[in-house]
């Protein structure tokens, strides 16, 4: 019996260090080469450290037995023979990177729904990207640089702090209709040349820049905090006729295929407003309820005809230029500088130039800037935050912190991760605690 007592007692204290151990693993960062080494972690079911695949030469890897990372990161860099990465249970993680990876094919997240980052960069071969259980909670988002064709499906968050899509060369839809609001940018640029970008129920954004776009949809779009750009897009006709105000700087440059612009409501633009070169738009006519223009006016163009009926305050200088005969500049000038006290153009810059040879009209503003990213290979920009690029715009916001939560969130993930690992230990020391007292008993007979 004595014997028996002793028995029992090494295994509950083999037990107690066995569960020690693991809770020890669940909440420990890990760099993670092999197979073998993910395997640690299958008996965690949460686990809540940074978890870095780094440099390994294994062609394919499975992580096993981990369904939710809210508290935790999964990174994978620069392995450079992964074909195939699958995490078969995941359905929560606080951030997913995955860059620079030559060969990756397949990247399986098949019950993912919630990912507080997600950033894909450099994945020259990656052709597919689905999210069969639906990616419906999301904050910051960065594609870029893939092969993905022709479509990622499964992408369905209503609200994002931040959204990046550039350089997917064989991108040709993305269906981003159900998200309703973007706390900060909006980026899409240098994807497939027939891109079909859809955001169907998206009301407001903070900034806004589209180029080498084929078609946009932002029916409902109302309102942008800061700048909204448009340049170097394949599309005939740009149609926001729900978009009211416009914060920062409205520009339109290089759009050579554009025929009509409309901004049948926008009553104001807190920047300035520019078009330029884009060299089939006849007329500066999709402004009707355009009142209040608070910087500069800076137009420039082949077109005929200006008509803004009911602006009445350009706070700034304004500059028009033509190569139309048909504008009438004396007339133009007459009308928006009147005197001091009812002038519509409140700065001492006006000028306009009509008939005017194409090689004589200077760059309207943004005309000539390029955001445009880098190509292949290059090495995503993670200077903003928590990794995500920050825009070069002058005067957007930023986000200070770089924080996709809020302190108060913080702070209660905090709390639940103290009484996670409490539980543990309590667990563990149970154990031995029990070890221990019958080892006592077998061997002083109490």
């Amino acid at each position: 019996m004595t014997q028996f007592g002793i028995s029992t007692a090494i295994m509950l204290m083999a037990l107690g260090m066995m569960t020690q151990a693991q809770a020890d693993v669940c909440h420990q960062d890990l760099m993670a080469k092999t197979q073998g080494d993910l395997d640690t972690l299958q008996g965690c079911g949460v686990y809540t450290g940074t978890l870095t695949i780094d440099g390994s030469g294994a062609e394919e890897l499975e992580l096993k037995g981990i369904n939710d990372m809210m508290e935790g990161t999964l990174i994978l860099n620069n392995n450079n023979a992964l074909r195939t990465f699958t995490a078969p249970g995941l359905t929560k993680v606080h951030e997913l990177r995955v860059i620079n990876h030559t060969l990756l094919a397949q990247l399986n997240v098949p019950l993912l729904i919630q990912a507080d980052t997600l950033m894909l960069s450099v994945l020259p071969a990656l052709q597919t990207l689905d999210f069969p259980a639906q990616l419906s909670l999301a904050d910051h988002v960065h594609i870029e640089d893939t092969h993905i064709s022709p479509q990622i499906t499964g992408f369905k968050p209503q609200q994002l702090k931040s959204f990046v899509l550039v350089s997917n060369n064989y991108l040709q839809q993305f269906d981003a209709s159900s998200v309703k609001k973007i706390d900060g940018p909006l980026r899409v640029a240098s994807n497939g040349i027939a891109l079909d970008f859809q955001a169907n129920q998206l009301t407001s954004i903070q900034t806004g820049e589209f180029r080498n776009v084929a078609r946009l949809a932002m029916p409902q779009l109302q309102t942008v905090q800061g700048d909204l750009t448009f340049h170097d897009n394949e599309w005939s006709d740009l149609v926001l006729d729900g978009l009211e105000r416009v914060e920062g700087t409205l520009a339109l440059a290089n759009n050579d295929a554009l025929v009509s612009a409309s901004f049948a409501h926008l009553n104001k633009v807190g920047g300035a407003l520019a078009i330029g070169n884009n060299k089939q738009l006849m007329a500066i006519d999709g402004f009707p309820q355009l009142t209040e223009i608070d910087g500069t006016v800076d137009l420039a163009g082949h077109f005929d005809t200006y008509t803004m009926p009911v602006l009445s305050d350009v706070r700034g200088g304004m500059r028009l230029q033509t190569t139309s005969n048909k504008l009438q500049c004396a007339d133009l000038e007459r009308h928006m500088k009147k005197s001091d006290d009812l002038s519509i153009v409140k700065g001492q810059e006006f000028s306009c130039g009509s008939n005017m040879d194409e090689t004589q009209l200077e760059p309207t503003l943004g005309q000539e800037e390029d955001t445009s990213s880098g190509g292949a290979g290059a090495a995503p920009n993670t200077d903003g935050p928590r990794g995500m690029p920050l825009t070069n715009h002058k005067g957007l916001a930023r986000d200070a912190n770089g924080s996709s939560k809020s302190p108060a969130s913080d702070g209660q993930q905090e709390e639940e991760h103290i009484a996670t690992g409490a539980a543990a230990a309590l667990t563990s020391s149970s154990l031995w605690c029990a070890g221990m007292t019958v080892l006592a008993a077998a061997l002083f007979g109490f």
